[in-house]
């Protein structure tokens, strides 16, 4: 089952066809309707799930400064609705400004424990063909929770193409790719296979491939990792892009925060 936090029904593609993402290929114009764009500046530096009319769920660490443990001042981002060429500023997209940032109280800049942050808008939105909310996975704490280990997910973003900037740019267009989500347990193997000491979380998923080449990669931090509810053609989303090492390589999948943990936290924050 999933969590619902919007007032008209979440997690369906406005379109019927059947951080850029590595290894990934082209999403259609309104794919993922809940898919935002948040930007400083006037540029596009993370991504974000919009999860009601008021409300988008993002990474914490897209909100520090990247100087000590400052973050980020509401009036100094935006959020870009309906959001697909980065480049083409005659689309369907708009921006809306912001009315408060909170952050994971748990979560410390520079650090991957709880990496989760919710914006809200400065005014509500209108619902359209392009502007849908998502679902969100169900909390752990839920007897009809069920785990998402094992299954096959699709990341979203615009982010970097390749790790090696030289190679591969920053995505204009949004991309998507498919990733399978892995138990923690094979995951902390794998990263000790290469040598890594990082210490992978409960509150953590992990997801890509054992051979590497498709990950999400620089500026697709905070977008959505989502599989599928059951429903046909209805996605929710179980992860947050948050952290990795590198991208796509081979047994070093990508670390997402498992937002079934925090949905405790998601409710209370929206529902003030």
């Amino acid at each position: 089952m999933y969590f619902l936090v919007a007032d008209v029904g979440c997690g369906f593609k406005s379109v019927t066809r059947g951080g850029k993402i590595v290894g990934g290929t082209t999403a259609d114009k309104g794919e993922f309707p809940w898919m935002v764009s948040i930007t400083r500046r006037g540029g596009h530096f993370c991504g974000g799930t919009l999860i009601s009319n008021k409300f988008v769920l993002t990474a914490g660490h897209c909100l520090c400064t990247g100087i000590g443990a400052d973050t980020v001042k509401p009036s100094s981002i935006k959020v870009t609705m309906a959001q697909y060429d980065l480049t083409n500023k005659s689309s369907d997209a708009f921006q809306m400004p912001l009315k408060s940032i909170t952050i994971h109280p748990e979560y410390a800049c520079g650090k991957v424990k709880n990496d989760i942050a919710i914006l809200e808008l400065e005014s509500t939105l209108q619902w359209s063909d392009y502007v849908l909310p998502a679902c969100l996975v169900a909390s752990s704490e839920e007897d009809d929770y069920t785990t998402v280990d094992n299954d096959l997910a699709t990341v979203a973003g615009w982010g970097w193409t390749n790790e090696d900037s030289s190679i591969g740019g920053r995505a204009k267009v949004l991309q998507k790719a498919n990733v399978h989500i892995i138990g923690l347990e094979k995951c902390r193997q794998w990263y000790k296979s290469q040598g890594k000491k990082t210490k992978i979380q409960n509150t953590q998923i992990c997801a890509g491939h054992e051979q590497g080449g498709v990950d999400a990669c620089w500026a697709d931090s905070g977008g959505p990792l989502m599989t599928t509810t059951g429903a046909v053609n209805q996605l929710m989303v179980v992860g947050i892009v948050s952290t990795g090492i590198g991208c796509a390589r081979p047994f070093l999948p990508g670390l997402y925060t498992r937002v079934s943990e925090y949905i405790p936290w998601i409710r209370g924050i929206v529902n003030k």
